[in-house]
């Protein structure tokens, strides 16, 4: 396991807005960090809430927990629209890998914005404030 969360994807938000929902990450991209939304599937939504609510550590009021996808990944022999991804779990100086069930549509949002080198592809997905 990698002792810093360096280059991932941090997973920031999931949301639902009239019925659709959505998931907001961080990128680190070209030495800028970008945040950007983009829509999943109603499968998604629940799972990444699921990653979101997970708070292994007992400091739970003390600091905020943060969740980088590890880029790390395996198949869910028992279901064709799941996969097990890992995700780094930091609170502090606490920080573990801890796998979760997510969607291979999302799984596979992850991969692609991890291998994205030009942001102008994602300008869509950016958020500005």
């Amino acid at each position: 396991m990698r002792d810093t969360n360096e280059n991932m994807i941090e997973i920031l938000n999931a949301t639902k807005d009239n019925h659709l929902c959505f998931s907001t990450i961080q990128l680190p991209l070209n030495g800028e960090v970008l945040k950007l939304k983009f829509g999943v599937e109603p499968i998604d939504y629940p799972l990444i809430k699921k990653i979101l609510d997970f708070k292994p550590y007992e400091n739970t009021g003390v600091a905020p927990y943060r969740y980088f996808y590890t880029k790390s990944y395996r198949k869910d022999s028992d279901n064709e629209l799941l996969a097990y991804a890992y995700v780094r779990v930091e609170q502090l100086k606490n920080h573990k890998q801890f796998e979760f069930h997510i969607g291979k549509k999302y799984l596979a949002n992850l991969i692609w914005f991890g291998e994205i080198k030009d942001k102008k592809i994602i300008e869509k997905f950016i958020c500005h404030p």
